[in-house]
C-alpha cells in the first residue's frame, strides 16, 4: 500500500461511519474481530483506535477478510431466499 492510501484510509472510514445505513456497535465489533486480544489491549483499541496497536497494512488485511466474510454470508442468504420464493 502506498502513502496516499495510508492517508486516505482514515478519511474513507470516517465518511462511511457517517452514512445513515451504517450502524455498528463499535466495541462489540472490535471485540469480535480482535478476539485474540487481552482485555487491556482491547480497551486501548476501543479507547483510541486500531492503529494504536496495528499497522495499516495489517488492518487492511483484516478489513478485506471481514468484507469477504460478509459478502459470502450475503450471497448465501440471497441464494437461500431464492429457494423460498
Amino acid at each position: 500500500m502506498d502513502e496516499e492510501e495510508d492517508r486516505l484510509l482514515p478519511e474513507i472510514v470516517s465518511k462511511a461511519i457517517k452514512l445513515p445505513e451504517v450502524k455498528v456497535a463499535r466495541k462489540a465489533f472490535l471485540a469480535k474481530i480482535f478476539n485474540h486480544l487481552k482485555s487491556a489491549e482491547l480497551a486501548q483499541l476501543v479507547d483510541q483506535d486500531p492503529q494504536s496497536l496495528y499497522q495499516t497494512k495489517y488492518l487492511i488485511k483484516i478489513a478485506n477478510r471481514v468484507v469477504l466474510n460478509d459478502t459470502e454470508k450475503s450471497t448465501a442468504f440471497s441464494f437461500a431466499a431464492g429457494f423460498t420464493v
